[in-house]
């Protein structure tokens, strides 16, 4: 089984490389950078499906878990919040460098919508909770992502336009 793991994942991989190269060769401007941020936003999103649905054990029983807010804090639920903030970081990033014109609702929908997905993947296949905590921390760290560009952008059109001058 873990075999075909790894060949689903190349196989995903592939598919979204070809897709982006595809969407990035009718760009006539800058060929070679939107094919690297398109290969970079590739090994991404495989990456992402290696982390959150493959290699996953299968469970016996299906749960959805709420905010919890009686509960104390593990190290374990600290870090697990941590990685998911850090899952979504680079779609955040990556998103507008892809797609021109993204504002920030965009963004937050597409990770929403990404995250849904995963978390009802997950539900179905039973190859993990539906947790609404993990929905928030994706979503978060698309906006922190998004961010991060927005704060990179502006920092570097500030140096451009000083050694304009």
């Amino acid at each position: 089984m873990n075999i075909w793991n790894e060949w689903i994942e190349i196989i995903f991989s592939f598919i979204f490389f070809i897709g982006y190269y595809y969407f990035m060769i009718r760009r006539q401007e800058h060929r070679i950078k939107y094919c690297v941020i398109g290969i970079l936003y590739s090994v991404y999103l495989a990456g992402m499906l290696h982390f959150t649905l493959l290699h996953r054990v299968i469970l016996d029983t299906r749960h959805i878990k709420f905010f919890s807010l009686n509960t104390g804090v593990s190290i374990y639920d600290m870090s697990e919040t941590f990685y998911n903030i850090l899952l979504f970081i680079p779609m955040g990033v990556l998103t507008p460098l892809c797609f021109k014109n993204i504002r920030l609702k965009r963004i937050l929908f597409q990770c929403l919508c990404i995250s849904f997905g995963i978390e009802i993947i997950q539900l179905i296949f039973q190859i993990g909770f539906f947790d609404i905590n993990d929905l928030v921390n994706n979503v978060l760290g698309g906006m922190i992502g998004y961010s991060t560009f927005l704060l990179i952008k502006t920092f570097l059109i500030y140096k451009m336009r000083r050694i304009l001058k």
